[in-house]
Formats: structure tokens, sequence, C-alpha cells
């Protein structure tokens, strides 16, 4: 931007000085004032004069006397001098270069500003659409590489899923096996130990039945060998009872 500033500053100063050698000066020369100067300062004083103002913007309202009017004699005359012509036209190009110059200078700061202000707007606008553009592709990388893995996982999943189904049926087989096995010893167990009441049972009710027998067998044999006498009844009664004892054991 300094060097820019500094070619255009020596533009600036090149064109003035051409300019200047043109058109010399934005007022009037030297020359031409030291040749009609006293002219020119009745032409400035007159220029000036309001009533000379107001009588030329409107002359049928403003009354004109013999010096008003000698005042326009001379500057109509005076104006249209090949001499003030030519001085008001130098003028008038000077002033007309110097402004298109300065226009022309301003046009082109406006324009390197507004050019470097809307270069840096697009390369910043550039940059952030390149590192948006280098974003979304590593994020579209990143989610394929996700969903390779993922699609490698799911391969890996249905053989991994048959065996583990497969684990699962023979792990509940032999659960239902053993409980099976312990249902059935359970069964056996409670067929035995009800076996086994109930053969208790019988023991208990022959033994009463044994202890009741051998209790009325004492009884009525007591009886028999109060009330019978006999040694071959009370042999034979005897006998009986050995052998009902005999029975009962």
């Amino acid at each position: 931007m300094k060097k820019f500033l500094l070619k255009l500053l020596g533009a600036y100063i090149v064109a003035a000085v051409t300019g200047i050698l043109l058109f010399h000066s934005p007022g009037y020369s030297r020359q031409y004032l030291k040749e009609y100067g006293h002219e020119h300062e009745r032409y400035h004083k007159t220029s000036k004069n309001e009533e000379y103002v107001k009588y030329i913007e409107r002359p049928n309202l403003h009354h004109a006397d013999d010096r008003m009017l000698a005042d326009v004699a001379f500057m109509k005359e005076y104006q249209a001098r090949p001499a003030f012509q030519a001085e008001k036209s130098r003028m008038f190009r000077y002033s007309m270069y110097f402004k298109a110059l300065n226009s022309i200078v301003f046009l082109v700061l406006m324009w390197r500003g507004l050019h470097k202000t809307v270069t840096d707007f697009l390369d910043k606008s550039i940059t952030e659409m390149r590192a948006g553009l280098i974003d979304a592709e590593k994020a579209r990388k990143e989610a394929q590489q996700a969903k390779a893995a993922a699609q490698g996982k799911m391969d890996q999943w249905a053989p991994f899923q048959e065996q583990l189904n497969k684990n699962t049926d023979a792990a509940i087989n032999t659960d239902l096996a053993a409980i099976r096995n312990e249902l059935d010893a359970a069964k056996s167990q409670l067929a035995k130990e009800t076996e086994d009441r109930k053969q208790a049972e019988v023991y208990r009710a022959a033994r009463l039945l044994r202890e009741e027998l051998v209790t009325q067998a004492m009884t009525t044999l007591e009886q028999r060998y109060r009330t019978e006498a006999t040694q071959e009844r009370l042999t034979d009664d005897v006998g009986k009872f050995v052998r009902l004892m005999d029975r009962l054991s």
C-alpha cells in the first residue's frame, strides 16, 4: 500500500506540473494584468457593484443613469475582447484540468481502498470456504471410516451371535439336564422317604399289634392257668403261646 501511495503521489506531481506548464495559474496571468491592469481593476469593481448586478439581472426593474450605462457598455466591450476571452478560457481549462485530476486521484484511491477491502473480503471468504471444504472432506472420510468399522463389526457380529446362541442353547440344555436330574433325584428321594415312612408305620403297627397280642395272650394264659389246673392244658397253652410269639417275631 505504501509503494502504491508513493507512485500515485509521483504521478500526481507530474500531472500537476504538466497542468501548470500548460495553463500557468488559476488566476489572471501577470502579463495580462500588466497589460490590462487598470481596465481589469475597473472590471473587477464594476462586477462587484450591487447596483450593476441588479441592473444586469433585471434591467426593466432598475433605472440606469449615465454612469451605469457607461459601466454596462464598458463591461460588454471588455468581456468581448479576445485577450479577455483567451484568459478566461485558460483559467477555465486550468480549473477543469485540476478538477479532473483530483477526481481521478480520488477515484483511484477509492478504487484501491475498495479493491483491497473487497480483495481481503474475498480472500477471507475463499479461505473460509476452503477450510469448510477441508472440514467437510475430513468429516466425510471420518464418516466413511466409521461406517466401514461399523460394517466390519456387523460382519463379525453374525458368527459371534451364532456362536453365542449355540453356547446359550448348550448352557440352557445343560442346566435343564441338571434340573431334570435334580428333579428325578428329588422324586426318588421323596419316594424312598415315603416308602421308608410307610415301612416304619407298618413296623410300628406290627409292633403295636404284637405287643397287644402278647398282652392279650399273656392275660388269657394267666387266666387259664388260674382256672385250669391240668398239666396237659397248661403245656398245650404254653406251646401255642410259643408258636404265636415265633410268628409275631
